[in-house]
């Protein structure tokens, strides 16, 4: 009996010893969690302004406001449909949050998230907001509701 509270002592002063967490989790992230999603209130998503429609979107387009479409596809997906707008910015989604890529995002326009339906671009707008940039909404049903919206009468006039 002894012999195995003496094991347990010395297994546990040497992981205090060596710094190791014994936590199953990253306190620090899950505090930036709680930062962010604490204030997900029924109230906050009724009124909020996180998801934009592709109508939406199309009115932006024609009205030439400043706003930057962020696609997070993968270049497979962009080469066979593709956004060929001036405020497109191309970064798959697996290449986002390198610093170098978080570095080429605006903070002083919205940043509207593309993906092929919508599930990935909530996850990469989720943490951008996260990481800081206030100003991410995502593109309500993707690319293919972009696709449904996109007509003669919704396009921008060239």
């Amino acid at each position: 009996m002894k012999k195995k509270q003496t094991i347990r002592v010395l297994l546990f002063t040497s992981l205090l010893f060596l710094n190791v967490n014994l936590t199953a989790y990253d306190i620090d992230l899950a505090k930036k969690f709680n930062e962010t999603f604490s204030q997900y209130s029924q109230k906050h998503l009724n009124n909020s302004k996180m998801l934009v429609s592709s109508d939406e979107v199309m009115k932006m387009l024609q009205n030439k406001d400043k706003f930057i479409l962020l696609d997070i596809r993968t270049p497979a997906e962009m080469d066979i449909i593709g956004l060929r707008t001036k405020n497109t910015l191309e970064i798959p989604f697996n290449q986002l949050f390198k610093k170098e890529e978080l570095n080429k995002l605006p903070t002083d326009k919205p940043i509207i998230v593309v993906c092929h339906s919508g599930s990935r671009a909530l996850q990469a707008a989720t943490n951008l907001i996260i990481l800081g940039f206030k100003n991410t909404q995502v593109l309500y049903g993707g690319i293919i509701a972009l696709a449904k919206s996109n007509s003669t009468r919704n396009a921008p006039i060239k």
